[in-house]
């Protein structure tokens, strides 16, 4: 059988008849009941997932396509970023560290079996670039990190600077960055900050005090503050703060006159700054001059006490050399009413002075205490010849208790007995002559009673003597009977003075009662007098 000529094919494609039969049917299934199957999942790198998630932030899981847990890990990073702010993170850096490492872990891990139900891409670049990616997010997060802790050291460290140089507002500014943005940097160091911050507003506190001339709270202020904060960098600036403060407080207490408390201030100031000692010697030297208490005596105290401390405090400066003549000066101001014949108002002051046992008031001591027996001595005249024997009595004693061997202890001991003659018998005596000294007229005096009498005569002259009992007199006589006494002088224990004529009185004090006081007249009457007791039966 014969054809047309061409090119043959094995299953006849060629020939006409067979194109001309050829049919196309759709193969794909019809029937509803077959499944459809999913699509194959992309293929992802297994390495590139894990360091993108190892970024802590979820990254891997939007590489995977899981959208939602990388939601969930940025909320969870947000929530442990808030909560380490809240707790000061940076303050426990192992805990938190080990919370970073397990979180980092579990991502990864995560990530890492998520990855495994991709399958691997086959592309080189496809298995590359992801990779690649991964690394630069995990080096970025890395070296964000980094960077922030590297700011906050910065900020540390220039705070504390700033500190150290006494620049307390830029130093709180830097501590405020350390306690807020970086506070979870490494290393940040929040609780130091905090703690130097409080240093900084102590001692600016103090600093604004001195602004307002607050001396006493500027002191007050920067002693505390170094009591709070011993060892801190701020105590050099403290210190000095503190120096100035003391010294404008003495000083305005000087220029003030109110040198009791200036001097107490000077001697905190000394005891900080020794370089101030000539100028708190001064000033005890001003408040020796200008005493504050108007009492002789006391004025005389204060000027001594404030000498003396110049002598044994501050005797290497200048001021000292002045104490002498301090001295002398304020033992002429105290013992003024001495040579003026105020001798009652110059015993006190001359009394303070003498007792000064300091090798510094030995002039001053020995001319009070060569003063002080004639003081006592015409204080004691001046108060019998005013009338006031009983103070008379008291100071007379003292002279002759004191100054026994003294040349006018004759003439203090007449007086004395004057003084108590004029207590006893109520009169008014003059001074009278000095003891021993005998008048003209002769009167002898007899004891009526059988009692020991002591008897004391009074006027120009003055004389004391005891009298032993008369045995055979009787003990004492009924009032209106006292005329039988010394009826008789014979037997009687007598006693015979010598007074100048004029009027004397009589003290006579037997040993229970004073029972005799009486005015006699010298050369006036008898020149026998009989002394006797009357009591009433």
């Amino acid at each position: 059988m014969g054809g047309t000529p061409g090119t043959w094919s094995p299953d006849g494609a060629d020939r006409p008849e067979a194109v001309a039969r050829q049919e196309w049917f759709d193969d794909t299934p019809t029937d509803p009941r077959l499944p459809v199957l999913p699509p194959p999942p992309p293929a992802r790198s297994r390495a590139a997932a894990v360091l993108l998630n190892l970024t802590g932030i979820g990254l891997g899981y939007a590489y995977l396509g899981r959208r939602v847990r990388a939601w969930v890990a940025a909320v969870v990073v947000v929530a442990l970023v808030l909560i380490a702010y809240s707790i000061d993170a940076a303050e426990s850096p192992r805990l938190w560290l080990a919370v970073a490492v397990v979180w980092l872990a579990a991502l990864a891990l995560d990530a890492h079996r998520l990855a495994a139900r991709h399958p691997r891409p086959h592309d080189r670049s496809a298995r590359t670039r992801p990779v690649l990616a991964g690394a630069l997010a995990v080096v970025v997060v890395a070296g964000a990190y980094a960077g922030y802790g590297l700011a906050g050291r910065a900020a540390r460290a220039d705070a504390t600077a700033a500190q150290a140089a006494g620049d307390c507002a830029t130093a709180t500014a830097g501590f405020d960055a350390v306690t807020g943005p970086y506070r979870l940097a490494p290393g940040a160091d929040v609780a130091g900050a905090r703690r130097a911050r409080v240093e900084c507003e102590d001692y600016q506190r103090a600093v604004e005090s001195r602004q307002g001339d607050l001396h006493p709270r500027a002191v007050a202020g920067f002693l505390r503050f170094r009591q709070d904060h011993p060892d801190s960098v701020l105590g050099p600036f403290a210190r000095e703060n503190l120096v100035e403060s003391y010294a404008a407080w003495a000083r305005e207490l000087t220029e003030d006159q109110r040198l009791d408390h200036a001097v107490v201030v000077y001697r905190d100031l000394v005891e900080e700054e020794p370089s101030f000692r000539p100028e708190a010697a001064r000033t005890y030297l001003l408040l020796a001059r200008t005493p504050s208490s108007t009492e002789p005596v006391e004025r005389a105290r204060e000027a001594v006490d404030a000498l003396l401390v110049v002598v044994d405090e501050f005797g290497d400066t200048p001021a000292a050399a002045e104490v002498p003549g301090a001295l002398d000066a304020a033992y002429a101001e105290a013992t003024a009413p001495y040579p003026r014949g105020e001798f009652c108002n110059a015993l006190p002051p001359l009394e303070h002075f003498a007792e000064l046992t300091h090798q510094a008031t030995e002039k001053v001591a020995g001319e009070a205490r060569g003063a002080l027996p004639r003081a006592v001595l015409e204080c004691g005249l001046g108060q019998l010849r005013e009338g006031r024997s009983g103070n008379a009595v008291t100071t007379l004693e003292r002279f002759v208790a004191t100054y026994p061997g003294h040349g006018d202890a004759a003439q203090a001991r007449s007086a004395l007995i004057s003084a108590k003659v004029a207590v006893g018998t109520g009169a008014r005596l003059p001074v009278p002559a000095p003891l021993g000294a005998a008048g003209p007229v002769r009167v002898t005096f007899y004891n009526g009673v059988n009692a020991p009498v002591s008897v004391r005569v009074a006027g120009s002259t003055a004389h004391e003597f005891d009298l032993p009992a008369c045995p055979s007199c009787p003990p004492s006589f009924a009032p209106g009977t006292g005329g039988a006494a010394c009826s008789s002088f014979a037997g009687l224990p007598g006693h015979t003075v010598g007074l100048n004529a004029g009027e004397h009185h009589v003290l006579g004090e037997y040993l229970s009662a004073t029972d005799l006081a009486e005015p006699l007249d010298a050369g006036g009457g008898p020149d026998l007098y009989c002394i006797y007791l009357v009591r009433a039966s």
